[in-house]
C-alpha cells in the first residue's frame, strides 16, 4: 500500500490508458459506419441516375382506331401495348391483327391502327406517270416516292403513306420489301396485299 501511495501517478496513468483503449475502438467503429453509410448513399444515387438515363421520356403519336388518338409521353422502354392502354384501348372496328403489341416504341413514332374494312374498301387508284412509278407494272419505288405516290398503292391511305416516309427519313432507305413491316400499321397481311405494287430499291 505504501508503494501505491508513493507511486500514485503510475496508477492514474494506467487508468487513463485503460480508458483510452476502451473508448477508442468504439470511435473507430463509428467512423467506419459513417463511411459505409456514405458509400451506400452514393451507390443508390448512381443507380437512380442510371435508371433515369435508361428510361428517358419520349413522345409517340397514335392514330386510327383507338378510343383516344393523340400524342402521349412514355418511357423509352415502353411497348406498343402501353401506348394503346394510355389511349384507352382499341375501338370495336380496329384491326388488331396488324398491330404488334410487343413492339418497342421510339421517340416521334407514329402508330396507326387500321380499320377492319380499310383494306377491303380502299379505292384502287391508277398510278400517274413518274420517275418513282414503274407504269407498266404499276409498281412504286418506295424509297423515292412522295406521299401522294405511295397512296396510289391499293390499301395505303394518307396516314400509312406518311408513316412510311417518316420511317424512311428516320432510319434510312428500305433494303427489302419485308422492311416495310417495321413501319407501324403495316403487318404481314398488309404487306402481302401491297407486295406486287412496290419496288425496292
Amino acid at each position: 500500500m505504501s508503494w501505491l501511495i508513493k507511486n500514485w501517478y503510475i496508477a492514474v496513468i494506467a487508468v487513463i490508458v485503460g480508458l483510452w483503449l476502451i473508448i477508442n475502438p468504439s470511435d473507430t467503429k463509428g467512423e467506419v459506419d459513417v463511411i459505409q453509410e456514405e458509400q451506400a448513399a452514393d451507390e443508390f444515387i448512381t443507380e437512380e441516375e442510371t435508371i433515369h438515363e435508361t428510361t428517358a421520356e419520349i413522345k409517340v403519336d397514335i392514330k386510327g382506331e383507338v378510343q383516344k388518338p393523340g400524342v402521349y409521353t412514355v418511357h423509352s422502354e415502353s411497348r406498343l401495348l402501353d401506348v394503346v392502354t394510355l389511349a384507352e384501348g382499341f375501338t370495336e372496328e380496329a384491326d388488331q391483327r396488324s398491330i404488334n403489341l410487343a413492339e418497342r416504341v421510339y421517340d416521334e413514332m407514329v402508330i396507326y391502327v387500321p380499320n377492319q374494312t380499310e383494306v377491303e374498301h380502299e379505292p384502287t387508284v391508277i398510278p400517274a406517270t413518274s420517275d418513282s412509278i414503274q407504269t407498266d407494272q404499276q409498281q412504286v419505288r418506295i424509297n423515292i416516292a412522295t406521299a401522294e405516290e405511295i397512296q396510289t398503292i391499293p390499301g395505303i391511305g394518307q396516314v400509312k403513306a406518311q408513316a412510311i416516309i417518316e420511317y424512311r427519313e428516320t432510319y434510312g432507305l428500305f433494303t427489302t420489301i419485308e422492311d416495310l413491316t417495321n413501319v407501324s400499321g403495316i403487318g404481314d397481311k398488309t404487306l402481302d396485299n401491297i407486295r406486287n405494287y412496290i419496288m425496292v430499291p
